[in-house]
């Protein structure tokens, strides 16, 4: 073999060794918005926990990739590609509720991105009073509800059951904003003349924003 067809045979061997050793990644391209409006969400934090099989063995699992979304709402995150068992993602951002999920490993492919899109819904505070009032009697009873299908944070689950003079009960509730929270009361007063029977409606709960839900009886 001459000098020549030497070299060009050590090269072509480097090369084959640099690529054999060279880090192959997993990419993931995101947008996270607000939902129901579709707004994109800047600031958004995103973390990726893996659970791997290294050696034959399932290993605990490790965050292995964080990111911030941009002002379009865009973010993009690379992990080092290894044997994935699962993928479980979070995002949190201020003002909105926070959203899990996950990814199959087998949509995964070495430096080829996979995107993924992830609505966050925005927060609104609902504040809920309930009192009686004059006039009131030592038998009056209320049962309040809300709606019993809803996404909200805080909120009261089990009917709320109020009574006599002076009974009252407030809390403060966070729910997902743009959406309606149905309640329903069911009243009983001795007091002739004084609304009874059962009151069913509803309050809409604006986004990033507060509604008051005043009962008094």
């Amino acid at each position: 073999m001459n000098r020549l067809a030497l070299y060009i045979a050590l090269g072509l061997f480097a090369v084959g060794c640099n690529r054999s050793t060279e880090s192959m990644q997993f990419r993931v391209e995101g947008e996270v918005t607000t939902t129901p409006s579709g707004l994109a969400i800047e600031g958004a934090q995103w973390e990726l926990f893996e659970r791997a099989v290294l050696d034959g063995a399932l290993q605990a699992e490790e965050q292995v990739a964080t990111a911030n979304s941009d002002e379009a709402g865009r973010f993009v995150a690379e992990f080092e590609r290894r044997s994935s068992y699962s993928l479980r993602w979070t995002v949190e951002a201020p003002r909105h509720f926070p959203a899990v999920g996950e990814l199959d490993p087998d949509d995964l492919l070495p430096n080829i991105p996979i995107e993924i899109a992830l609505p966050m819904p925005a927060v609104c505070t609902l504040h809920v009073n309930l009192a009686s009032a004059p006039p009131e009697d030592s038998t009056d009873v209320m049962l309040f509800n809300l709606g019993d299908t809803f996404p909200c944070a805080c909120c009261a689950t089990a009917q709320v059951q109020l009574e006599g003079i002076g009974a009252d009960s407030s809390w403060t509730c966070l729910m997902h904003g743009d959406r309606w929270m149905t309640w329903g009361a069911d009243l009983e007063v001795a007091v002739i003349g004084q609304p009874e029977g059962l009151f069913i409606d509803s309050l809409f709960c604006p986004a990033f924003g507060s509604a008051s839900l005043d009962l008094n009886w």
